[in-house]
């Protein structure tokens, strides 16, 4: 990550929280509002029974006025039910609203964001930040900052009240709370410490479990089940250790705070009882101070629950802030040009690359295709060759040299328009889980059901796809776990024919399978390179004998270019690898095993 937001304090969380409220201040506004009413409803049921024991011991009630305090307190506790939903509701509203607004910006974001940061990463740990730590986020809208405002009004409120009616009294029931103040301040930074533990603990358990699960075949395949499970078992375990250990501090102040509280009621009924016993302090007055205590004190405990999901929230946003900071390395210029017409030629002009400083990959890579042309890039694995496919769409950039379409850098160009112009057809193919229309459509999703049908005949699938339950609709499952190799080999295919790109990179895409299928990913092949410029990585050197130019790529460099005929009258590393090849597959169809 080449850039890191300020950890969040509590003055710049609350900043941050402000701005994501953006669109949704009246809406918590209101919430805030219902909460105000609601805890002004607090306020009456106590009075009203206050004024009750006064007729009760100094006369002056009636029946009538027992039924008017009855209505009273059903309307005030009818007005509370409903205040209390209108606050509740609005919260969650606007608490669900930012939630889903930061879950989509952070993958748009994530989206922007360069290959190579995606190398540096788990899948794990990004899915728990992008949708786990913003769901503690929305916890704290939802419930933190309602009940934040009532810990904040209630008890002011009844203060006033009660210092109204004994001033001495009140001072001496709120002796105890500086205690409550000063533990919650003594554990806030132990607090927000041990929740930020916890969120990096659930990130490696997701991202361990996560990696288990695509991993599943190679599990079962190795006999590694237990010690997979092992694994997970020790992620889970220290994740239950961290969040054991962050409860026991978490909870700790809304212990001291509920002491503090009983104190409180205890200094009120000694010092008021004796008031009262004195004739100081009438019994009325006294009920109504023992009442507001339990009130006084609760805020404070909710306080303490506050605390806990503050620091959730603050250590789940430092996390999201952090993700949302990092900058994308390949991006569209400012002046970025978008060229009509275009020239369809590549050119790479003595390209050098590295993932990293210190491990050069690619080093003066020279070679360049006309417009409609195909050129193959061989040789052993690790050599180079994906690095450099991965250059012409810009995955990546050269730390030197150049790779230019039509006579322009392609860092001049817009990133948008250059991708529009690039399909892929890759070993690994990857197809999402739905239907296998939908799949194809990913190449155009405008295209209509006909061009769908013409691409799928065109890359030989029309026949296996027909055969299907439900055809064109059939769901693959995840990753398409229901086709074969082949068959996903060819929808792939479908999905770059539809895109109809004038360049066009194929991965090794006749790579392990089986001779029947080959010919028929090869036919379709045939039709997709037409007329268009193709970068081909070949596995099976007899699939690029007719290329334009062969590019022979050995420890990041090229160290033979030409024609298949070319290279093979030079008898070089090409014509060996030919021979190699071609002895391999005389054995196989003989059924010779190698020594």
């Amino acid at each position: 990550m080449r850039e890191r937001m300020p950890s969040p304090t509590p003055d710049n969380f609350a900043t941050g929280l402000w701005r994501l409220l953006a669109g949704r201040r009246l809406l918590m506004g209101l919430s805030v509002l219902s909460g105000l009413l609601f805890a002004g409803t607090t306020l009456v049921p106590p009075l009203l029974i206050r004024r009750l024991i006064q007729w009760i011991t100094e006369g002056g009630g009636t029946a009538n006025g027992l039924l008017g305090m009855i209505g009273l307190l059903a309307l005030i506790y009818l007005l509370r039910g409903i205040l209390r939903y209108l606050y509740g509701q609005f919260s969650h509203v606007v608490a669900y609203g930012v939630m889903t607004d930061l879950m989509v910006r952070v993958y748009r974001h994530l989206q922007r964001l360069s290959h190579n940061f995606y190398n540096r990463q788990r899948t794990g740990a990004l899915i728990t930040r992008s949708i786990n730590d913003i769901e503690t986020l929305e916890d704290f809208l939802a419930h933190g900052v309602p009940d934040l405002v009532l810990a904040a009004v209630i008890p002011t409120t009844m203060l006033a009240v009660l210092y109204t009616l004994n001033p001495t009294l009140a001072l001496i029931v709120l002796i105890p709370l500086p205690i409550g103040g000063w533990v919650i301040y003594k554990f806030t930074s132990r607090i927000r410490q041990s929740w930020r533990d916890v969120r990096r603990g659930i990130t490696e358990l997701v991202a361990q479990v996560q990696d288990s699960f695509s991993g599943i075949s190679e599990i079962k395949a190795f006999g590694q089940e237990e010690a997979q499970a092992s694994r997970v078992q020790r992620h889970a375990y220290t994740y239950r250790d961290q969040i054991v250990a962050a409860n026991r501090i978490s909870l700790a102040p809304a212990g001291i705070v509920e002491f503090s509280g009983g104190l409180g009621v205890l200094l009120a009924v000694w010092f008021g009882g004796s008031f009262a016993l004195a004739g100081e302090m009438s019994v009325a007055d006294l009920f109504l101070f023992i009442s507001y205590i339990g009130y006084i004190y609760q805020p404070f405990l909710k306080l303490a629950d506050i605390g806990d999901t503050l620091h959730k929230a603050t250590a789940s946003l430092e996390r999201v802030f952090e993700l949302l900071a990092v900058e994308p390395e390949i991006v569209s210029r400012a002046d970025a040009i978008a060229p009509s017409p275009m020239r369809w030629d590549v050119t790479f002009r003595r390209v050098s690359f590295a993932y990293r400083e210190e491990e050069t990959v690619l080093q003066n890579i020279d070679f360049a295709i006309g417009a409609g042309q195909m050129v193959a890039l061989v040789g052993p694995t690790g050599a180079g060759k994906t690095t450099i496919s991965r250059l012409l769409p810009r995955f990546y950039d050269p730390d030197d040299g150049a790779v230019l379409v039509g006579g322009h850098d392609l860092r001049d160009l817009d990133l948008d328009f250059l991708r529009a112009h690039v399909a892929l057809v890759m070993q690994d193919v990857f197809l999402f889980h739905g239907t296998v229309g939908q799949n194809i459509l990913f190449g155009r999703p405008d295209a209509s059901q006909e061009e769908v049908i013409a691409a799928a005949k065109a890359a030989n699938a029309h026949e296996f796809i027909a055969s299907l339950p439900e055809g064109y609709d059939t769901l693959i499952g995840e990753r398409g776990v229901r086709l074969s190799g082949g068959q996903k080999q060819r929808i792939s295919i479908a999905r770059a024919l539809l895109k109809d790109a004038p360049i066009l990179i194929l991965d090794e895409a006749t790579s392990s399978v089986d001779t029947e299928t080959e010919w028929l990913i090869q036919q379709a092949l045939n039709r997709l390179t037409r007329h268009r410029t193709t970068l081909v990585i070949a596995h099976r050197l007899s699939t690029v004998r007719h290329a334009d130019l062969i590019v022979v790529v050995d420890d990041g460099g090229i160290v033979e270019m030409g024609s298949h005929e070319a290279l093979l009258a030079k008898d070089g590393r090409y014509a060996r690898m030919v021979h190699a090849q071609s002895l391999a597959e005389e054995w196989e169809v003989a059924g010779v095993e190698p020594a």
